[in-house]
């Protein structure tokens, strides 16, 4: 299962980066959070955890992987900005987000990827 995540997670990343050079920042951003979170649903597929909110995701990430110490903080504090930017790029008609800041959130998707891999792959050589 959690290689479908991954490549869910990639093509959200993919497409993010698409849409941040189109001067889509709403968009790109919003597809960055949505690879952090597959990415994440990635890592908790690995304990058989299979949360269906996107705050339940974020929580059991956080308990399951930061807290515990195996994935760092950063990681749970990105994936959390992400989210709350997500839903300001998404419904808040009003703001708009600005080309630095959805640089910044697809650089924080970019780092928590590779970083996720590197766990499950660290995770797969306990399991070997």
């Amino acid at each position: 299962m959690h290689k479908k995540y991954i490549e869910n997670a990639e093509e959200k990343l993919e497409a993010a980066e698409y849409l941040l050079r189109g001067g889509f920042y709403n968009d790109a951003v919003s597809r960055a959070y949505y690879s952090m979170f597959y990415s994440a649903k990635a890592l908790l597929s690995l304990k058989e955890i299979y949360p269906k909110a996107h705050k339940g995701v974020i929580t059991k990430f956080g308990l399951e992987f930061v807290k515990k110490g195996f994935v760092e903080d950063v990681y749970g504090h990105a994936l959390s900005h992400a989210k709350d930017r997500r839903e300001v790029a998404d419904y808040d008609i009003e703001k708009n987000i600005s080309e630095e800041e959805a640089e910044s959130i697809v650089e924080d998707a970019e780092r928590f990827l590779v970083r996720i891999k590197e766990a499950i792959n660290a995770i797969q050589k306990k399991l070997d």
